[in-house]
């Protein structure tokens, strides 16, 4: 069995506990036949990415659109919108930039969405990622009662194409490898691979290895580049 499911649905049941309002609780995000959880009713109704939820079992991203959800093997009835959920209430605390959306029985065609949580679950990365662009590439830092967020996309991209000469540059689009890892420390230090490279093209891509660190003070984040490495990374 999926091990974020069982995190989560032990966190469900302790949380519950604690509380004193097991039915309550339990009645605001519930397990379905896909190992996930539905949060929610109706046009409201949000279905958890389990392999997004966090460390603690008590956050994830979800999907949601105006008409509802989906099942099986149709698609969403509605523009989709990926959202950070608490899992104990089914609370919706920000909207994410990626539009992602799968069934258990289909997915997004062409699209990848991860979330690299840091091991205190305080803050996680969103890499979201459609066939040929990283649609979105942001920081969350989850406090109480606010989420602060950072566009890490611009940062990043500009970063890069100014350590790429401009001629080997033209053409190419960059995108986050969301099939390497990124990983988020307690401390902000982000980890990951990024490349340039042209759709359709047998060119090789240009990669990089790159180290962010990100700082959350307050409502506020900012995150500079402290190590990027041109690196030959595997396809």
């Amino acid at each position: 069995m999926n091990r974020a499911f069982i995190v989560a649905t032990l966190s469900f049941l302790a949380l519950s506990c604690l509380a004193g309002s097991s039915a309550a609780a339990l009645a605001a995000c519930v397990p379905d036949q896909h190992r996930s959880f539905i949060c929610g009713n109706g046009k409201d109704a949000i279905r958890v990415f389990p392999e997004t939820i966090s460390p603690s079992g008590k956050l994830a991203f979800g999907w949601r659109t105006s008409e509802g959800l989906s099942t099986g093997q149709a698609e969403p009835p509605g523009d989709v919108e990926n959202v950070l959920i608490r899992l104990p209430d089914g609370a919706v605390l920000g909207r994410l930039g990626g539009t992602y959306w799968a069934t258990g029985e289909m997915r997004a065609n062409r699209y990848d969405l991860i979330a690299a949580w840091s091991p205190d679950s305080r803050a996680v990365v969103e890499v979201a990622n459609s066939r040929w662009d990283t649609d979105s590439f942001r920081f969350y830092a989850v406090g109480d009662p606010d989420v602060v967020t950072l566009n890490l996309h611009d940062l990043v991209e500009q970063a890069v194409r100014a350590k790429t000469p401009q001629r080997a540059g033209k053409g190419r689009v960059f995108r986050v490898r969301e099939d390497l890892p990124v990983k988020l420390d307690a401390d902000g230090r982000l980890r990951f691979a990024a490349i340039l490279f042209k759709p359709k093209s047998e060119e090789p891509a240009l990669g990089f290895r790159l180290e962010l660190m990100i700082k959350t003070v307050k409502s506020s984040a900012a995150a500079r580049v402290i190590s990027m490495q041109p690196a030959k990374l595997p396809d």
